[in-house]
């Protein structure tokens, strides 16, 4: 690459200090994103393309693509097939950029809903010429935030581990348009690809071979194997040999030494990537029972380094097997220093206790080598806990961070027209909660599901081709599939998987998952629990939790018909809700749209290109663009006072909207929280 720059250890951009009760934290502002750390590599090179990288930056991405190659990406998105479009990035403009949906279960989870066409996308700026780039950039990712109603786990997790020296992808927000339409509010993500490399290991980069990871990959030694979960990406190791090398060595540790473990791993990333995983709770890791979300990146010499990757499921997104009895490991709990520390045992059960000495859930110590004899050996022990110990540096100043951020993105939130959660929801995913679960996540899935334990109702519901196949719920049917997939990686070919196979919704107050709930538990709720567990653990004087007792006693006694159950009936008969109650919303009663206008024998169809929902009834045609404040009945249009909203699949609308579209009589009666309709 011409006109290069060698990245030095410590960035211009610098990283204001502020105090704290117990320590240093760095100020949230936008230098977060920055490598900022005195123990940051120097071999690496600075790119023009990190300017648009900025955590607290949202940018404008418009896609230009042709109308039959859209309407093709939303009718068979399990394809993945890369469109040539045109894009403009933040200002700047490229043509002949490949573009394409990605993700594996969370690609399937959507493709599945009626009501939705929010996928995750992936833009490869030089899949049409080899040598276009922007401002250095061959790919970024754009994620969907499935599950995380605070769109900020990732966002935090990346920079978490930035704020300690290692090498992580970059990220900011994005405004997605398609065709001149507001699509979307992503999360932006710097794929592990060539640039990311480059812009890391230096342009010799070319000389290594990076390689990512399927479940299951926890690297330990079998004799013979091919190690098929860990696929390479970039790069020629031939029969996988370096890799094959890397494994044996590791294996070969001898108990409480370091062998020759250093000749074939940097074992500070994996120090890092470890510590980083048991202080933020991510156990959709290798630190839990999937073993992936990881990759590995050999240089020439056969030495590789950890790079972390797929965040969306941290800080107790997914809890691993935690206090499910799945071979849960024994745990000791430390206090004191490092060097004086007395041990206890007790058992890993949540992402809030997890023990640092044991860092696992859902797995044994010695199913994962590369954190069982790495942690044996003293020197690194000590090195994992200093990480540890900075990282609970971090947690001292999360709920400032988590204030700002949402000061940042609130109003994008509030103008997304395709989101999962509610801004509701999004508030209480950040707002911290003395009654709720803070060991909640999200749940680990039986045999087959990669641990998710089906919510009541959905027992006998089996995953789609690829998780024993057959049928589930109603409402997530898959679509044909045209091919097999293997998955999503940053290259965009191979691959690793995502997470959940059923769509998000449910309980967003930090409790965990409730009927057909696949949302994260509040962010805060869980961070604040677990910094008090381990300043315990580490013997730092504790942060007292928050005290909600009067906002807790104010919020439900203003919430009146928030938080009770809503009851519609038609013509004095109840209407059923399967897989979506009614809600509350702004002081308005939101109702699946397709529930109502089926009990009033309507003929309802969901285009999913036009993302409209058309009922015809007594020669009426009613139409609703999800996303939109109007519909039109018979081609007038009409103002709701609310926007539709999705919500477990389903689109929810103002009940008022409807009964005065279709001519009903409405009674509402807040204090017992029925809504009657009665035709007229």
């Amino acid at each position: 690459m011409n006109h290069v720059l060698r990245k030095v250890a410590v960035t211009a951009l610098s990283v204001t200090l502020v105090g704290s009760s117990y320590g240093l934290v760095v100020s949230p502002n936008a230098a977060w994103a920055a490598e900022a750390s005195p123990t940051a590599k120097s071999t690496g090179v600075t790119q023009a393309y990190e300017s648009l990288f900025q955590t607290d930056n949202v940018i404008d991405v418009k896609i230009t693509i042709d109308d039959a190659d859209w309407k093709s990406m939303l009718e068979s998105p399990m394809d993945k097939d890369y469109k040539n479009v045109s894009v403009e990035v933040d200002g700047n403009k490229l043509d002949n950029v490949g573009f394409s949906t990605k993700g594996n279960m969370t690609l399937r989870s959507v493709a599945s809903m009626e009501d939705s066409d929010r996928y995750s996308f992936r833009l490869k700026f030089d899949k049409y010429d080899k040598t276009q780039t922007l401002l250095g950039l061959d790919k970024m990712v754009l994620n969907n935030n499935y599950t995380d109603p605070s769109y900020m786990r990732e966002v935090l997790h990346y920079e978490a581990l930035r704020s300690i020296g290692m090498d992580v992808p970059m990220t900011n927000y994005v405004n997605l348009y398609v065709n001149g339409e507001l699509v979307g509010f992503y999360t932006g993500v710097e794929a592990v690809d060539d640039s990311y490399l480059e812009r890391n290991y230096g342009e010799s980069y070319e000389d290594g071979v990076l390689y990512d990871t399927d479940e299951k990959s926890y690297l330990q030694y079998e004799e013979g194997s091919d190690y098929s979960t860990i696929t390479k990406d970039l790069g020629t190791d031939e029969d996988k040999a370096k890799l094959k090398n890397f494994i044996k060595t590791l294996n070969d540790m001898p108990a409480g030494e370091k062998g020759d473990i250093e000749s074939v791993l940097d074992v500070d990333s994996a120090l890092q990537y470890i510590a980083g995983n048991v202080v933020l709770g991510n156990y959709d890791s290798y630190n839990g029972d999937k073993g992936h979300n990881y990759m590995l990146y050999s240089d020439a010499n056969g030495k590789f380094t950890v790079v972390p990757w797929d965040f969306n499921m941290s800080f107790n997104g997914y809890s691993g097997g935690g206090g499910r009895g799945r071979n849960q490991a024994a745990a000791s709990t430390t206090t004191g220093s490092a060097a004086t520390s007395t041990t206890t045992t007790a058992a890993n059960t949540n992402a809030t206790n997890v023990s640092v000495d044991e860092p696992v859930l859902g797995i044994s110590m010695d199913q994962v080598p590369m954190i069982n004899n790495l942690l044996a050996v003293p020197e690194y022990k000590a090195k994992y806990l200093a990480y540890v110990n900075e990282l609970t540096d971090y947690l001292e100043g999360i709920q400032d961070r988590i204030t700002s951020l949402a000061d940042e993105i609130r109003p994008y939130i509030e103008a997304d027209p395709t989101k999962f959660y509610t801004t509701e929801q999004f508030e209480s995913n950040i707002a911290y909660s003395a009654t709720t679960d803070a060991a909640g996540g999200m749940g680990t899935p039986p045999e087959g599901f990669g641990g998710m334990t089906p919510p009541e109702g959905m027992e006998g519901m089996t995953p789609p081709e690829g998780f024993e196949g057959t049928t589930p719920p109603d409402g997530m049917t898959p679509p044909a599939q045209s091919g097999t997939t293997t998955g999503d990686n940053t290259s965009g070919e191979a691959s690793s998987s995502d997470n959940m196979p059923t769509r998000p919704g449910g309980n967003f107050g930090g409790g965990g998952m409730n009927m057909g709930s696949m949302a994260s538990g509040s962010l805060t709720t869980f961070a604040l629990n677990r910094l008090a567990n381990l300043q315990e653990q580490l013997g730092r004087e504790v942060t007292p939790l928050p005290d909600t007792s009067d906002d807790e006693t104010s919020s439900n006694s203003s919430a009146g018909t928030a938080n009770q159950t809503i009851t519609v009936s038609l013509n004095g008969k109840n209407i059923a809700f399967p897989d979506q109650n009614p809600l509350v919303q702004d002081d308005r009663v939101m109702v699946p749209v397709n529930a109502i206008l089926e009990a009033l024998g309507a003929d309802v169809k969901w285009d999913k290109t036009a993302k409209t929902v058309t009922a015809v009834l007594n020669g009426q045609t009613f139409v609703l663009q999800i996303g939109s404040s109007t519909a039109t009945v018979n081609g007038e249009k009409l103002q709701m006072d609310t926007a539709s909203v999705i919500q477990n699949s389903r689109t929810l609308v103002p009940v008022r909207f409807i009964s005065e579209g279709l001519g009903l009589t409405l009674d509402w009666n807040q204090n017992n929280g029925t809504v009657s309709l009665i035709s007229k």
